[in-house]
């Protein structure tokens, strides 16, 4: 599953103007919203008449299904119009082009520019102050994401008074925010673009409401108050706002690069799947330490939602860059400095080799003798 974002942004990226980017894109992880909504309501139903293992067979047959129908969709465009079908299926990294800015100016989105090359080259992404600030603006996402999803149940529960099955109900309340959001998001960035707004001002724009709006809903959310409907509807709304980030930070790649859009938001994506490790354990741990919600779920993630905007405004850039320009992608300089460490041990260690070498032969000429 873990390659479908890679290929979606890649697909958007090959056939979509950065004029209608936003909308795209918006439109396309928006869909993530409509399976949580569609999970939430078959899975239960599903557990509960048919036993657990349906949902599994379910979802099986749905990603089977899906593949047919690709494929005849795919035949379809080759038909229709070859043009698009040699853009989807190019491979891009034995292709050498001309600029960014003349792709983006054509009806489809093109390749990105750069040298002929067969492969991705991470250490340049790496040494961009771009795309570290985007890994960072992406952790700080999913630490939202994750760990508000994770705790959510619980969190109602304890502090709402509903049973587990009225906060999963209650659970399908963001991702139908997230719907509305998402279908404003886009159409609205590249309104502005079209405008001629600049799209670093756009993308940050963007950001900057997926983030700071957040921020203030889930501080007056972790204000006290009898009314539970209040404190639902906020958190409803952070999440759902959130969603503006499809106009944003998952735009971000393919503003940086067409041709490595989807190698890059693997790479961010990477980063931004620590909180799923660490961001709910860590997240659970104060809340077993201070008995608080608020200090545990609320107040870290508005510090990196904070620190994300931040981060993402003043030190983010959607300038196209070329990630292929000599000597970007040369091996770092602690590299030789390990392998300078290691050689020690390296060389003691083919010397053991060698001498168990040379006594397992010893030993096999006397078993033969």
């Amino acid at each position: 599953e873990a390659v479908a974002p890679s290929s979606a942004t890649d697909t958007v990226s090959r056939i979509v103007p950065q004029q209608e980017r936003s909308t795209a894109v918006s439109m396309v992880f928006g869909g993530l919203h409509v399976g949580s909504i569609l999970g939430l309501l078959a899975a239960p139903y599903l557990i509960t008449h048919f036993g657990w293992e349906t949902v599994f067979v379910a979802f099986g047959v749905a990603g089977l299904a899906w593949v047919l129908w690709f494929e005849q969709l795919m035949s379809g465009i080759l038909a229709a119009d070859p043009e698009a079908a040699a853009l989807l299926t190019e491979d891009r990294l034995a292709v050498a082009t001309a600029s960014a800015e003349q792709h983006d100016s054509g009806s489809h989105g093109g390749h990105a520019a750069g040298p002929i090359t067969g492969s991705v080259p991470w250490r340049a992404f790496l040494r961009s102050r771009a795309v570290q600030a985007l890994m960072y603006t992406h952790f700080c996402n999913n630490w939202f994401h994750y760990t508000m999803l994770a705790w959510l149940p619980t969190y109602f529960t304890d502090t709402l008074s509903v049973d587990l099955m009225h906060a999963a109900q209650t659970a399908l309340l963001p991702p139908l925010a997230g719907i509305a959001a998402s279908s404003v998001a886009g159409p609205a960035a590249d309104a502005l673009i079209s405008k001629g707004i600049a799209v670093g001002t756009v993308r940050k724009l963007a950001q900057c409401t997926a983030f700071l709006v957040p921020t203030a809903c889930l501080l007056a959310a972790a204000q006290p108050t009898d009314s539970s409907n209040v404190t639902v509807a906020l958190i409803t709304a952070a999440l759902g706002i959130s969603s503006f980030s499809l106009a944003g930070l998952y735009c971000t790649h393919q503003d940086l690069s067409l041709k490595y859009s989807s190698a890059m938001l693997g790479l961010t994506n990477t980063s931004g799947a620590i909180p799923g490790i660490l961001g709910v354990a860590f997240t659970g741990y104060l809340y077993d330490k201070t008995g608080s919600w608020p200090l545990a779920l609320f107040y870290p993630t508005m510090f990196f939602l904070l620190t994300g905007a931040a981060v993402y405004t003043f030190l983010g850039s959607n300038t196209a860059e070329n990630f292929d320009q000599p000597g970007l992608n040369r091996p770092f300089g602690f590299k030789a400095k390990i392998g300078a460490i290691l050689e020690g041990p390296k060389q003691v260690l083919n010397g053991v080799k060698h001498k168990l070498g040379g006594l397992f032969q010893l030993a096999g000429k006397d078993k033969q003798e």
